[in-house]
Order: C-alpha cells, then structure tokens, then sequence
C-alpha cells in the first residue's frame, strides 16, 4: 500500500487529470475490463491452493537438488483501520513463545519463556482512545489464528512432498544449516514462518541449541517488498503508471462505487479516494473471518455482495496492470522488487558451484506484494495474475538432469506455472536454468542506488 505522503503529492494531479475526462466516462459499476480475460469464478482470495503428494510429479530423468519456497502470510486481521466498526477479532487461539538465551554458550544459563499477547481493554471512554479500534485480543495486520492454521497446513503439505514422497527433507532437521529462512520485519510473516515450519517439522522441541535461524534486514535496506523511502523512483513510476488515460478511464468508471463505500464506511482522505487496497483491505478482511458486510452507523445501507465483487475485479485490475501489463511494469518491478529477485537468482547459481554449504531448502516469508511483482515479472498468465491468496506459495526447484545440466520448475500454488499469452518465454515446468537466470537479470537493478535516485 502506497504510504500516505506519497498519495498527498501527487493527488491534486490526479484529481485534475481526472475532471478533464470525468464528463466522457461511464460511472457505472460493470467498467469495461473484459479485455483482462480474467476467469476469477474460482478466485478464493481467503485461502489459496496447496501443493497435494497426491498429484505432485518429480521432473522425469532429474534429481531434485534445491528448493526456494516463496510465501504469503495467512489470514490477518486489517491493516487499515476504520473506526466505528463493531466487530471483534481474536487472536488468542495459538501461543506466541519467545525463549530467551544467552548466544554466549560458556555464560551461565539466562533463559526465560515468554508468552506475547495482545489486550485491548474494554473502553470506557475515560482513559483510552474510545471506538478507534475494534475488540478482542488481535493487532492490526495480524496473523489470525486461521492464518496460523494455513501455514502449519503448507507446512504439512510441503513435508509431504518433500519429505514423506521425495525423501528430499530430512525426517528429524538435526542440522538446521540445510535451511534458511527469512521474512520481513512484520509479525504476521514471522508467524507464518514459524507456523509452517512447524508443519514441515512438527515433532522439533523449542531449545535454543535447535532453533532455526530467521533472518530479517531492517526496513530501511528491506528488499523483499516496495523500499518507497530506500527507493523514491518507485512512487515516482507508480504515479506515471495511474496517471495514464487508460487507467484513469477505468478508476473514474468505478467512481460511483467508490463513492457508496467511503460513505458507509466513514473515511475519507487520498488513500481511499486513489487507490481501492484500502476497500479490498476492509471488505474481504471481513469475507474471510465471517464478519458480514459493512453498513453505515445508522444501518441504513449496507455494502452488497455485488459491490465486493466489483470491488475484487477492480482490484485484480490495478494487480495485473501495474506489474504486468502497463509499458512502465518492468520498471516499476525492478525498483520494487528486483533486488530480491536477483537475490534469488544468486542464490541458484551460487548452490550451481558449492557456495551455499549443505543448504537444502530457502524459505521467505513476506506479503502479496512480494508474490505478486515476482508473478508479474514472470508474465504469468491471466488467472495466476490475480491478487495471491492467503498462504500463496510460489516455488522454485532446481533439478539436476543425468547429464548434469539443470532445470528450474516453477509451481503456483500447487500447479506449474502458466504464462501469458503471446510471453512464452520458457516451459517453466522445466526451464533450462541459464535461460531461467538470464531472463531473471532483465529485473534486477545493475546499480540500484542510481535507478532509485
């Protein structure tokens, strides 16, 4: 989500190159967007697709050398808050420990359990800040307990791929240098980190001696998601992206609903008047967890399932048009997500010539935003471009041919990926890697600090 200071700037030329073509768009809520093609009948955005042993293939005459899991947190709680909304979340179901121990192994033992909870008191209007937060024990964007239930699901999933079927993954992980793990400095990525390792590895005891590392950088070097400080030429391509005629054509089609909602959901301000992530945010938050469709304080109209379904359209919409689709997408990938791309791609070439020890599996756990460029700079096809599910799993194995040349396979929640049409670049089902790594270096930045600059 773009940050709020970006969305002032660029507003009041966003509204004026908006009442220039106002009078000649439709404001209806069905905007003409069939030329996308997509088929989104099955599009479940609460819970994505895992992979099954029961139809999982190894790629034939290969042997499978290397694993990087790219995924998405679990079902979370909203990261937009909207005051007024009387709902309440939990989050309260699964124990968030933290062991503490000294790393010094000659010191003497320091170590302490803790359990991490989050209270919201009952407000009575007299100490705390009455009706800006919903009830229950959940803080905004967290990892729901349904959240943590998906990714300790992949995580048994995955064991039973890669370990029970392949015998790829040890049994028992004794060596915890045969994994990595990294996740963005959120909560519900580590969560989700920790709950899908525990599905891979669900028999582990929490002694500090066996603890797997979980590596983070900092936000201001983060690559796994949009740096839009660390990298002011993302806001800027962004802006040239949505400043078009074409996407202004689409989102005053939709100015109608956009209307509706803020209105019912009392907000007001550039992030809801710009963008519709803070509507899908709030609607399918809600959809997920059961909590039923918004209305205004006074009842008296009601968010319809017809508007969350226009509301999904708009959003796939924008997903697809940004990353994939607009002239400017390869651009606008490569500064916000390029330097992880080509970490990946370093990563693969250096386990090629024994750079990487006895590592076996890559696991990084970030956002849909991470996800999403990564299937956008891949060309995938029109229904893998839709916005990634809860618990999406993006994977790249790397296989060895008797010959001993290797291939990538790249699997989608699930399923091998497919690509656009007319953008056949590859058969990712088995893709030569120097075609895979060499396609990749069109994303990664050759001097980031200039291009963001």
């Amino acid at each position: 989500m773009k940050s709020l200071s970006t969305i002032v700037l660029v507003t009041a030329h966003i509204a004026a190159l908006a009442a220039a073509q106002i009078s000649s768009v439709s404001t209806t809520y069905n905007t003409d967007i069939s030329s996308y093609n997509f088929d989104d009948s099955k599009f479940n955005y609460c819970q994505a697709n895992y992979p099954s042993s029961s139809t999982y293939t190894s790629v034939a005459n290969t042997t499978l050398e290397f694993v990087q899991l790219i995924v998405r947190h679990g079902d979370r709680t909203p990261a937009l808050v909207v005051p007024g909304q009387d709902v309440t979340w939990n989050c309260d179901k699964y124990s968030e420990n933290i062991y503490l121990k000294s790393s010094t192994a000659s010191s003497v033992s320091s170590s302490a359990l803790v359990n991490q909870k989050v209270e919201i008191p009952a407000w009575n209007g007299k100490y705390g800040y009455s009706n800006q937060l919903w009830k229950g024990t959940c803080s905004v964007g967290e990892l729901t307990d349904t959240g943590k239930a998906q990714l300790e699901t992949l995580g048994a999933q995955l064991r039973s791929v890669y370990v029970d079927k392949l015998n790829f993954l040890p049994y028992w992980l004794n060596k915890t240098n045969q994994v990595y793990v990294r996740t963005t400095d959120f909560w519900r990525t580590k969560s989700s980190a920790e709950s899908l390792l525990g599905g891979i590895w669900p028999y582990r005891g929490i002694t500090a001696e066996m603890a797997i590392p979980m590596y983070t950088y900092p936000a201001e070097i983060e690559t796994m998601d949009a740096n839009n400080d660390a990298c002011p030429a993302t806001d800027r391509t962004w802006y040239n992206i949505i400043s078009t005629s074409s996407y202004q054509t689409f989102f005053q089609g939709q100015s109608t609903l956009m209307s509706k909602l803020s209105g019912i959901l009392n907000v007001s301000g550039p992030e809801w008047s710009m963008v519709w992530d803070g509507y899908a945010d709030t609607l399918f938050t809600r959809k997920c967890n059961n909590k039923g469709l918004p209305c205004n304080a006074a009842g008296t109209v009601c968010a319809t399932a017809d508007d969350e379904d226009q509301v999904k359209r708009n959003a796939n919409f924008d997903w697809a048009y940004k990353y994939r689709d607009h002239p400017l997408a390869k651009t606008y990938t490569r500064l916000h997500i390029g330097s992880f791309i080509g970490t990946l791609r370093d990563q693969l070439q250096n386990f090629v010539t024994g750079n990487t020890g006895i590592l076996k599996l890559a696991l990084y756990s970030g956002h849909d935003t991470t996800i999403g460029p990564i299937l956008g700079s891949l060309k995938a096809g029109n229904r893998q471009m839709l916005r990634p599910s809860y618990a999406s799993n993006l994977i790249f194995e790397l296989w060895k041919k008797k010959d001993r040349s290797r291939v990538v396979r790249v699997l989608y929640d699930g399923e091998v990926l497919k690509l656009q049409e007319g953008n056949q670049w590859c058969d990712l089902s088995a893709c030569p890697l120097d075609t895979f790594t060499n396609y990749l270096q069109d994303y990664v930045p050759s001097n980031i600090a200039t291009e963001c600059s």
